[in-house]
């Protein structure tokens, strides 16, 4: 299988006939841009990070992301920047590369493109009042012998004398600064004339073997696979793009990216922790890439979006192209790594109803590290009340089953319940009930139950610190 793709790799306008599975960073490094780096190939290091540049609101957006994950059929209509697209002349260091220089942040200078990159792309962001602190920007790139504290530093001072000198930023101000070569204000459009339709498919076929949506999973996992298969890049399909609301529901394409989520103001607005939810969910350039669907068609048991997603009693919209229907996420999910979806079948979108009145919700995730790191347990929780009486609980829970799984009993059982601590025991004796998690690498089988439990305990603590905050009561807790 053969794709036509089409984008600006630095300032070199590509067309070109190639296998959709062929990961970015490979056809990087095939163009002789040899300072894109292959480390882990599993999105952990950041070694290979590149900016990806997309028109969206007639102005071009960029974002980290691992070159090692990202299928170069995603890429048509895009602007890819290595470290090679920031040179502006023989031995010319720009603002960041010379503050690494003079506080010693690179040592044997494998990780320094990605660290480079990466701050670039947060300048980018922060000229389109798109962006979080410059610090949070470098997380997902790892470096091995010069220690971090250094590049802290060069980050900081950087961005201090950036930001303290020029109030605006714009990427005409950056270009004057030398943080970006000139060209960068010619991308637009360039971008404009290539066609946002997607890749046109050489040799297709009408029955994939797999839909590839971000593919940060799929291909640290099914690499080989995936570049033997007949695969439907999702990607490139706009339609499914977006974070909606209609007629009381939220619509989220499977397409949006945890990134777009934690950007979007509309959880913002409905869920104003999500933002810090989603720092324990992979690094930046990860989040940048991860789709919806990608997430919850995984069918991981400790997949953070999927458990999110349980408890707001989501439901999935599945369509083949033709026709559509509807599963309630809580019975997506048949045996490990099964889904309800048939075989032509893909995610169209998830929705859920706007939360409205008194309600609360919380989640919870246990790993070995607090960031950059998969879930021994997690667990969200939403629910509504009234007179501290539960109306309303959609309580979820990973890592504690083959699938991830909705506690269907132990909501039945607090619905209506008042709030506390003797029902709230009871509650988790229920759960308890309801689980079977196995020993593997993460914990033990009891770890995980006394996991569970206190995570379970650990969401009413945050939300109800007025009823669960005595001496008293944590005793008995």
């Amino acid at each position: 299988m053969k794709t036509r793709v089409n984008f600006i790799l630095n300032n070199k306008s590509i067309d070109v006939e190639i296998n959709p599975a062929v990961v970015l960073l490979d056809f990087i490094r095939n163009e002789r841009l040899k300072g894109t780096k292959e480390g882990c190939k599993e999105g952990d290091c950041g070694a290979c990070t590149v900016l990806i540049g997309e028109l969206t609101n007639d102005e071009v957006l960029y974002r980290s992301v691992n070159s090692c994950l990202v299928p170069v059929g995603n890429v048509s209509g895009k602007h890819i920047v290595t470290i090679e697209g920031l040179n502006q002349g023989d031995l010319f260091l720009n603002p960041l590369q010379k503050a690494f220089v003079e506080e010693g942040a690179t040592q044997c200078g494998f990780c320094t493109p990605g660290f480079i990159i990466s701050l670039t792309g947060y300048f980018l962001n922060l000229a389109n009042k798109n962006s979080g602190g410059v610090i949070e920007s470098l997380d997902g790139n790892i470096c091995r012998c010069t220690g971090h504290n250094s590049i802290i530093r060069a980050a900081q001072k950087v961005s201090d004398k950036i930001i303290s000198e020029n109030k605006n930023l714009s990427p005409e101000i950056l270009t004057e600064l030398k943080v970006i070569p000139e060209y960068f204000l010619t991308v637009r459009g360039r971008l404009q004339k290539i066609s946002q339709t997607g890749s046109e498919s050489i040799t297709d076929s009408k029955s994939y073997s797999c839909f590839v949506g971000g593919g940060t999973d799929l291909f640290v996992q099914r690499p080989d696979e995936m570049m033997n298969s007949q695969i439907k890049l999702l990607h490139n399909d706009k339609s499914l793009y977006g974070i909606d609301i209609k007629e009381g529901y939220c619509f989220i394409g499977s397409n949006t990216s945890v990134s777009d989520l934690r950007e979007s103001e509309i959880f913002k607005r409905y869920f104003p922790e999500f933002h810090g939810f989603m720092e324990l969910f992979g690094s930046t350039p990860i989040r940048n890439n991860a789709t919806v669907g990608g997430n919850l068609n995984n069918a991981s048991p400790i997949g953070d979006m999927t458990i999110f997603f349980l408890s707001l009693n989501s439901v999935v919209t599945l369509t083949d192209g033709v026709s559509e229907r509807d599963v309630f996420l809580k019975n997506y999910y048949l045996s490990y790594k099964k889904t309800d979806r048939h075989k032509n079948e893909y995610m169209k979108c998830l929705k859920f109803n706007l939360p409205e009145g008194n309600y609360f919700y919380n989640f919870e995730k246990v790993s070995k590290r607090t960031y950059l790191d998969i879930a021994s347990v997690n667990s969200s929780v939403f629910l509504k009340t009234e007179n501290n009486t539960i109306t309303e609980i959609y309580l979820s829970a990973g890592g504690v089953s083959a699938i991830p799984l909705f506690l269907n009993k132990t909501c039945e059982f607090l619905t209506g319940i008042e709030l506390t601590v003797e029902s709230l025991n009871e509650a988790v004796s229920i759960a308890q009930k309801e689980i079977s998690p196995i020993s593997d690498a993460r914990g033990s089988e009891e770890y995980k139950r006394l996991l569970l439990t206190r995570l379970i305990y650990a969401h009413f603590l945050v939300l109800f610190p007025e009823i669960f905050k005595t001496e008293d009561t944590y005793e008995r807790l």
